[in-house]
């Protein structure tokens, strides 16, 4: 027997908090709300059947389907889902208070082979980003699939005159290393003009990466990401699978940056435990903004989640390297 109710045709149903505060002034939800919104994000975010939903929540399909129509009557199915769960809010609270975060925003950490947890963090994030664009803003933004994910959802139009710029070098003779660049996606998302880092993540040499960096057109890039009004961020944990599958570098190399202590890749530098870029070799030839250079942006939001990277999030949250973070709440429960 099909479905009783079908998602929505064309474009996704976001579900994600739009508060900019801890809470702001909304009333906790009771279990029956969290119970709500929770069988939304299964359906319409990550379109499982109301079969699976069902078998996740482990009530009957019947009941899924009384769910999804309450959420339709209420309206808390539109273009996001305003009702968060309660322990989240809790979790958000908790991230700001203990990494001095201006907002803090955790969604479900359900996901799917077709939509894994760096899509979902994405999706959930390109709402947030959203409501903090103005008229007239730089974006400077970094690299990754949950970076393209929000870039793909985010919603064009809402504001004008807007300017991306990469932190990071953006050129390689590999498609597969293309497919993580979010800055155009992002660009041609929202109408803006954009401006590249002409060359690639990692250089072949020192020399190579001063004369690239020598260029006008480089120096204008960069000077324009170091005075961005917002930088999106994300992160590579211990698996650093995104570089791993763009063949940014070899597997000697990042042997070699483990043992040398990396427990993670933050705009292209691989960082230690203490979210510090380490000495290694393969950080000089890194072209772009690194970590120290986005300090005086004012509105920094790192988007990532994972068990694989919650070391690494942790670290570069203590060096306050965010001002806003976007995480799942498996990650939040561990980094708190």
């Amino acid at each position: 027997m099909g479905d009783l109710a079908a998602p929505p045709m064309g474009g996704w149903t976001r579900m994600g908090p739009t508060h900019m505060t801890k809470h702001w002034g909304r009333a906790v939800p009771n279990a029956a709300s969290e119970t709500l919104a929770r069988a939304a994000h299964l359906y319409y975010v990550l379109g499982l059947t109301q079969a699976e939903v069902a078998k996740r929540l482990s009530i009957t399909r019947f009941k899924v389907h009384r769910l999804l129509a309450q959420a339709r009557e209420t309206g808390m199915v539109r273009i996001e889902i305003d009702v968060p769960f309660a322990e989240r809010l809790e979790l958000e609270a908790a991230l700001m208070e203990r990494y001095g975060l201006t907002a803090a925003f955790v969604c479900p950490s359900d996901e799917t082979e077709d939509m894994p947890l760096p899509i979902v963090i994405g999706q959930y994030a390109s709402g947030i980003v959203n409501d903090l664009l103005r008229d007239g803003q730089t974006v400077a933004t970094s690299w990754g699939s949950t970076l393209l994910a929000l870039a793909r959802s985010i919603d064009p139009g809402a504001v004008q005159q807007l300017s991306v710029v990469s932190m990071i070098g953006s050129l390689s003779t590999r498609s597969s290393q293309d497919k993580y660049e979010a800055a155009s996606v992002l660009a041609d998302r929202i109408g803006a003009e954009c401006f590249y880092l002409p060359g690639p993540i990692l250089c072949d040499n020192v020399d190579a990466k001063k004369a690239i960096e020598s260029q006008p057109v480089v120096q204008t890039a960069m000077k324009k990401a170091k005075e961005a009004d917002v930088a999106l961020l994300s992160i590579g944990g211990s698996e650093m699978s995104s570089l791993r599958l763009a063949g940014v570098a070899s597997e000697a190399d990042y042997d070699s940056a483990t043992k040398a202590g990396a427990i993670g890749n933050f705009l292209g530098r691989f960082i230690g435990k203490d979210g510090a870029v380490i000495d290694h070799p393969l950080n000089a030839l890194c072209l772009g903004i690194g970590p120290e250079d986005i300090r005086q942006i004012p509105v920094r939001v790192l988007c990532a989640g994972g068990k694989h990277k919650v070391a690494a999030i942790g670290a570069v949250l203590r060096r306050e390297a965010a001002t806003i973070l976007v995480t799942d709440e498996d990650t939040a429960k561990a980094l708190t």
